[in-house]
């Protein structure tokens, strides 16, 4: 019985060691934790990302679109101005997202109000750019922006550019009058 008692104490300060050294024992750990990252980091006025010009700038819209409750890689829901081939099923290139969630549709001429920059934290990495959607008397509805919205640059690439520089897709927005 004396043998006893030190060796279950052993066992049971081993255990704790183990268990508390801050190590998971689930491998997968560090893939999940890039699926629940920290929240979003505002690099509006990094000079990295050359954005702080444009944040502020007010465009109207060409084409009529929506405002839609979709699903981020992470789970979390997050409200994205969406162009037509988004949400309009007689658009030629009508390419909904899965978990569309119409919220409303916007008439041409809707207010768009370039307001941050967000950096993911993530898996991803990326960025996407926030605007105030202002229609007619109501608050302003805070959005992501949908990528076709913008002018391709290093940020927002769809293709080879080497710019930096911010601006709007002259299809889908045009500098309010």
């Amino acid at each position: 019985m004396n043998r006893t008692v030190p060796l279950i104490t052993g066992l049971l300060l081993a255990a704790l060691f183990l268990t508390s050294c801050g190590q998971s024992l689930d491998p997968l750990a560090p893939v999940k934790k890039l699926f629940k990252p920290s929240p979003d980091t505002d690099v509006t006025a990094s000079p990295e990302f050359n954005f702080a010009s444009f944040s502020g700038s007010v465009w109207t819209t060409k084409v009529e679109t929506a405002v839609a409750d979709l699903k981020r890689y992470t789970g979390a829901r997050e409200l994205t101005l969406l162009p037509p081939d988004g949400f309009d099923a007689k658009h030629p290139r009508y390419n909904p997202p899965s978990d569309l969630k119409l919220v409303a549709t916007l008439p041409i001429g809707t207010r768009i109000r370039v307001m941050r920059l967000m950096k993911d934290n993530g898996a991803w990495g990326g960025v996407h750019v926030t605007a105030d959607v202002e229609v007619g008397t109501n608050a302003p509805a805070s959005v992501f922006l949908e990528r076709m919205f913008l002018a391709d640059n290093v940020h927002v690439n769809r293709g080879p550019t080497t710019s930096t520089n911010w601006d709007v897709n002259p299809d889908m927005l045009e500098k309010e009058k």
